[in-house]
């Protein structure tokens, strides 16, 4: 399915589920789609109404000039909005993490929780070894495409993801403070793997600064090992929501 708002086109996949079921929005991370929830989905089964887009510059969501996670945010904010989904339980992975607490930030009182998965309040949120992978691809990308301000194809997001636009995105934001966290009113559940490349203080500063907030550090785990193509989410995301029907 696709939503349009002026110029921005964000594709999306609804599994609508049984009567009365509970509203879930997927947002997934840099340089992903909807897909990696795929076989969440599956497991989830007929007891959530999923909403699972493409964030804008990604999967078949049209393309800006450039990206920030303000903008996706504020398309959070139109896509609930415009398509009337009453408080919806929003589970973020990485970017998507970030972008939901950027929403919540403002637009609490639009959702029942939280549930952030390897989300970073700034770029030194990050380890320093993923800081510099990330610098490498974005000079390998740059040094072939030629300027990440060239103009790029609006509506492939390969060829988006080529000008070296989502590497620059990580490497400049987001810029997440204790104070933002600080106005978000709605529980929010923090996951983390053992092994993330998000710093455990970082982590420990979204967890600390919320305050309906739980944390969960998953032993094992790494980054996205836990979300991308796995039902891991799934048991979090019932016993989750079990808060809100009890």
């Amino acid at each position: 399915m696709v939503y349009v708002f002026g110029s921005q086109v964000i594709y999306y996949q609804h599994i609508p589920g049984k009567e009365n079921a509970a509203p879930l929005i997927l947002l997934h991370g840099n340089g992903e789609d909807h897909h990696i929830f795929d076989t969440l989905c599956d497991s989830l089964g007929e007891d959530f109404d999923i909403y699972a887009p493409d964030s804008r510059g990604h999967g078949l969501s049209a393309c800006p000039k450039e990206l920030h996670y303000q903008d996706m945010a504020d398309d959070l904010y139109r896509f609930i909005t415009e398509l009337d989904i009453r408080k919806p339980l929003i589970v973020g992975f990485s970017d998507g993490g970030i972008t939901a607490l950027i929403f919540a930030s403002t637009y609490s009182h639009l959702c029942s929780g939280i549930i952030c998965c390897g989300a970073n309040t700034c770029p030194k949120g990050l380890t320093g070894q993923e800081r510099m992978a990330i610098k490498k691809a974005m000079k390998r990308k740059l040094s072939s495409h030629g300027s990440s301000d060239t103009d790029i194809d609006t509506v492939s997001s390969q060829v988006f993801a080529a000008s070296g636009a989502l590497e620059r995105l990580m490497l400049t934001e987001p810029d997440i403070s204790e104070k933002m966290l600080g106005q978000i009113s709605v529980p929010v559940l923090v996951l983390s793997g053992e092994n993330d490349l998000v710093k455990k203080s970082d982590t420990m500063k979204i967890f600390s600064s919320i305050q309906k907030s739980q944390l969960r550090i998953l032993p094992g785990e790494n980054h996205g090992s836990y979300v991308i193509g796995s039902d891991r989410l799934s048991s979090f995301i019932r016993d989750f929501w079990a808060i809100f029907t009890d």
